[in-house]
């Protein structure tokens, strides 16, 4: 969804000629950036208690309006802050404008990826941190959005160029903005009792009935 907003808000505001990404730049984050965050999500440690739960009922959509509505307010966010720096930076340089959006939308597709570990638990806890093959999987995600910026090769296929430590900063000031976007949405859900439900299990010994 992303990428479809993005493209569109360039188009609609001209920003770098409407085209936020080159084509070999959207096949970058693509295979080289989003793949290990799939992997990661995929291969992740199933949540305590999972076959604890109730399960779904059969009438129930796989996304729930809440979540379509949390989907959009992500995918918005990350509009909206690739197209702020690439518009920021246009007129200074147009291959910094563009390294700057590819920069941010790729650190916050890392973002996206370490927040949907858990759609109710804070990412601030030690179990973020604990998984040995997350961290490589995601610190890779990080080598590929941190490699085409500082490689002459890179550089030239992309149309990237090497960014300052201020711009690397606001990069990561607008993921962790997004981070802190997920978690006042978990502490509403929190609030709101939304935590999955349990199944009572039956004390040993306890007869069961109808």
């Amino acid at each position: 969804m992303a990428f479809i907003a993005s493209y569109l808000g360039a188009a609609i505001f001209f920003i770098l000629g409407g085209v936020p990404f080159q084509a070999l730049t959207v096949l970058w984050i693509n295979f080289l950036v989003q793949v290990p965050i799939a992997i990661a999500l995929g291969f992740d440690k199933p949540v305590a208690g999972l076959m604890e739960r109730k399960p779904r009922p059969l009438s129930q959509p796989v996304l729930s309006r809440s979540q379509w509505a949390r989907l959009i307010i992500i995918g918005l966010l990350i509009t909206v802050g690739t197209l702020y720096v690439e518009n920021a930076y246009e007129a200074t340089n147009l291959a910094l404008a563009a390294t700057m959006g590819f920069v941010v939308f790729s650190l916050f597709n890392i973002t996206v990826g370490v927040n949907s570990r858990s759609e109710t638990e804070t990412v601030f806890q030690m179990a973020t941190v604990s998984d040995r093959r997350q961290l490589m999987l995601y610190g890779l995600a990080f080598l590929f959005t941190f490699l085409p910026t500082e490689l002459g090769f890179t550089q030239r296929t992309l149309g990237l160029t090497s960014l300052t430590l201020e711009q690397w900063l606001l990069c990561f000031g607008l993921a962790i903005a997004l981070t802190l976007v997920y978690e006042v949405m978990k502490l509403i859900l929190r609030r709101n009792g939304n935590e999955p439900a349990k199944v009572n299990q039956p004390a040993v010994g306890q007869v069961v009935t109808p």
